[in-house]
C-alpha cells in the first residue's frame, strides 16, 4: 500500500550489552556534555580499563582445574592487588584492582561482593548482577579445606546485596524473596531485618513491617529506620502525604543513609515539594559510600512530567552516563534526550537501554506513569519493537486522557505503528487526534493520507497528501503515496508526475522505480 519511510534502515541495536567480567571489558565511548551545562566532563569510564594482571583472567571452572601450586600463586597475586585498595580512593582504580583480583582468583566471593558494591553505586546494573552471580557461584564451590571464609556468612551477604539491588529498582517482590533467604540464614541480624522490613512495607505487608519497626522502637525510639519503614508502607498505598509526615523530621543514621535520603527525595518530588526534594537528594549524595570527586557530576534536568524550570530536579551521574542518585524522572528525561540526539548506533543503543531501565523503575514505583510509558514507548518505536511500543503508548494515551490531556507525539506514533500493522481504522482515530494537536506536521498528514487510502476515502486522502506536500515537498513517501492514489483512480498522467518526483528523491528505492515504470506503461496504453 506504500512505503512508510524513505530509506528505512533495518539494523537493530541491542538495548543492553553484557559479557562475563574478566574475559572482556566493553570500551564505551564517552557521552556528550551534560545537557544542562556548557561545561564538558571527561570522566574515564572504568569499562575502558583493560584487564592488567600478569596472569590471564579465568572462569571459576578453569581456575579450579589448575594445579594446586598455580592456584596458590594466583591467590598471592590477587592479594597483592587487594592490598592496594586500602590506599586508593578513586572508584575507577578500585574497580580495576578488584577486577584483576577476581580474574586471577575467581573463587573468593568477598572480592566479587566488593566489586558488586562498587558497580551498584556507580550505576551499572548489568555489571552488578554479573558480580553477584559470580559471588554466588564461588559460594556454591566452597571447599572447607581451602577457603577461610564462612560459607553461611557469604550466603547472607550475597542475599542481602541482591535484596538491596532489587530495592533500588523498585522490584519489591524479588527483593523480598532474597531478604527471606537472608532471614532464614540469620533471623536476628539487624541489617537483614532492616531490608526485610522496608521491602515488606513496600509490598503492602503492614503487620510484618510494623512488627520490626516496633522492635526497633523498643530498643531506640529515635532510630531512623522506624520512620523510613512506616513511610515505605504508606508509599505502597500511594498515600504520599502520609509518608511525607513520617520523614519530615527524619535524620537517617543507619548503614544505608544514602538510600534513605534518596527515597525521602522521591516522596517529596512526588508531592511537588521540590525544595525538600533538592535538599534530600543533596544529603543522599553526601552519604554515598563512594568518592564523589573522581567520577560523579551533577546535572539539573527537566523531569519526564512537563513543568517549568521550577520543577527541574538534580541527578548525579557516574562517568556522565549512569544514574547514581537524585531524581529518577530527571534521569529518564536526560536519557531520552540523549537517545533522540544520538547519531552513533552504539551510543543510541546505550541510551535506549537507559531509558527502558529508568522508566521501568518509575513504573514500578508508580512515579510519572503516563510520561514513563510515553518515553519507553517512543524508544521501542524508534528501535522497531512495534508491539511493545504500541502497548506502552496505548497505556500512556489512556492515562493522559483520564487527566484531560492529549499528546501529539503519542497519538501520531501510535497512528503510524497501527498503520504499519494495517489496522487503519484505529490508526485514523489516533492520527485525527494528533492533527487536532499539531496541524502543521507533514509526517502526520502523510500517515493520515495513507490511512485514508486504506479506508477507501480517496477524496480526503488526496487532500491530506497534498497538505503533507505543502508542508514538506521533499518527502518521497508523500509523493509516492499520492502517485499511488492517482494510479488507483486511473489518473495516469498525474500518477506519473508524482512518481517521478518520488523517484528523484528516492532513486535507490526499487519499489518506487517499479511503480513509476508501471504508471508510464499504463499511461501509454491509455493514450
Amino acid at each position: 500500500m506504500g512505503i512508510s519511510k524513505q530509506n528505512r534502515g533495518k539494523q537493530k541495536e541491542s538495548l543492553t550489552v553484557s559479557g562475563r567480567w574478566g574475559f572482556l571489558l566493553l570500551i564505551l565511548l564517552l557521552a556528550a556534555a551534560c545537557s544542562s551545562s556548557s561545561k564538558k566532563n571527561t570522566y574515564v569510564d572504568p569499562g575502558s580499563f583493560a584487564y592488567s594482571a600478569k596472569g590471564d583472567s579465568l572462569s571459576l571452572t578453569a581456575f579450579e582445574s589448575l594445579p594446586v601450586a598455580e592456584q596458590i600463586s594466583r591467590r598471592i597475586q590477587a592479594d597483592q592487588w587487594l592490598q592496594r585498595l586500602s590506599t586508593e580512593n578513586n572508584p575507577s582504580s578500585k574497580i580495576r584492582f578488584l577486577g584483576n583480583a577476581n580474574g586471577l582468583a575467581p573463587d573468593n566471593p568477598t572480592t566479587w561482593l566488593q566489586q558488586a558494591h562498587l558497580w551498584r553505586w556507580l550505576g551499572d546494573y548489568l555489571k552488578t548482577v554479573e558480580c553477584l552471580e559470580s559471588a554466588a557461584e564461588a559460594v556454591r564451590h566452597f571447599n572447607a579445606d581451602v577457603h577461610s571464609w564462612s560459607k553461611k556468612e557469604m550466603q547472607r551477604q550475597t542475599a542481602l546485596a541482591r535484596a538491596w539491588l532489587h530495592y533500588d529498582r523498585g522490584q519489591w517482590q524479588q527483593g523480598l524473596d532474597w531478604a527471606k533467604v537472608a532471614r532464614q540464614i540469620s533471623p536476628t541480624d539487624s541489617s537483614v531485618r532492616q531490608i526485610y522490613a522496608l521491602l515488606a512495607g513496600h509490598s503492602g505487608m503492614r503487620s510484618e513491617s510494623r512488627a520490626i519497626a516496633d522492635e526497633l522502637a523498643r530498643v531506640d525510639e529515635s532510630h531512623s529506620d522506624i520512620g523510613w519503614i512506616e513511610a515505605s508502607y504508606w508509599v505502597s498505598r500511594m498515600q504520599y502525604r502520609q509518608a511525607f509526615n513520617y520523614i519530615m523530621e527524619l535524620r537517617p543514621n543507619s548503614g544505608h543513609q544514602a538510600e534513605c535520603w534518596r527515597e525521602m527525595g522521591e516522596i517529596a518530588e512526588f508531592l511537588e515539594e521540590y525544595s525538600w526534594a533538592d535538599r534530600w537528594y543533596e544529603e543522599s549524595l553526601h552519604t554515598l559510600p563512594i568518592s564523589s570527586s573522581n567520577c560523579l557530576a551533577r546535572v539539573r534536568h527537566s523531569r519526564l512530567k512537563p513543568g517549568g524550570r521550577g520543577t527541574w530536579q538534580k541527578v548525579w551521574l557516574a562517568y556522565d552516563r549512569y544514574y547514581v542518585t537524585g531524581s529518577h524522572s530527571a534521569y529518564a528525561g536526560l536519557a531520552l534526550e540523549r537517545f533522540e540526539k544520538a547519531k552513533d548506533g552504539i551510543i543510541k543503543g546505550f541510551w535506549a537501554g537507559q531509558v527502558v531501565n529508568s522508566t521501568g523503575v518509575l513504573l514500578r514505583k508508580e512515579i510519572d506513569k503516563p510520561w514513563a510509558f510515553r518515553a519507553r514507548g517512543l524508544v521501542f518505536a524508534s528501535m522497531e519493537n512495534s508491539d511493545r511500543a504500541i502497548r506502552d503508548l496505548k497505556q500512556s494515551a489512556a492515562l493522559l486522557a483520564k487527566m484531560g490531556h492529549r499528546d501529539s507525539k503519542v497519538e501520531s506514533t501510535l497512528g503510524h505503528l497501527l498503520l504499519q500493522k494495517e489496522n487503519h481504522e484505529q490508526a485514523l482515530k489516533h492520527l485525527e487526534r494528533a492533527l487536532e494537536l499539531d496541524s502543521n506536521s507533514a509526517s502526520i498528514w502523510q500517515d493520515y493520507g495513507l490511512a485514508l487510502i486504506m479506508s477507501d476515502q480517496d477524496g480526503k486522502a488526496e487532500a491530506a497528501l497534498t497538505r503533507a506536500l505543502e508542508l514538506d515537498s521533499g518527502s518521497a513517501t508523500s509523493w509516492y503515496n499520492r502517485g499511488l492514489l492517482h494510479l488507483h483512480r486511473k489518473d495516469f498522467g498525474r500518477a506519473v508526475s508524482d512518481l517521478e518526483k518520488a523517484a528523484g528523491l528516492a532513486s535507490d528505492n526499487a519499489e518506487v522505480i517499479q511503480l513509476l515504470q508501471k504508471a508510464k506503461l499504463l499511461e501509454r496504453q491509455n493514450r
